[in-house]
């Protein structure tokens, strides 16, 4: 995973899962491409959450 800097950051987002606060890259390589969640399952996270996850809660999905 890259290093993010202050530069490539969003302001801090809040989780819709669990309301931790995370911040998204918005350089065209963010942090969640590099967690593996099966398409069947990203698009239940997408029905059932309003934005993206916090990485703790993304990797739930990917076990």
């Amino acid at each position: 995973m890259n290093n993010p800097t202050k530069d490539n950051l969003s302001e801090p987002s809040k989780c819709p899962k669990c309301g931790a606060d995370f911040h998204c890259s918005t350089s065209s390589k963010c942090w969640c491409y590099e967690i593996a969640v099966p398409a069947e399952t990203m698009e239940q996270i997408e029905k059932e959450f309003d934005g993206c996850l916090c990485p703790e809660c993304l990797k739930e999905y990917a076990r």
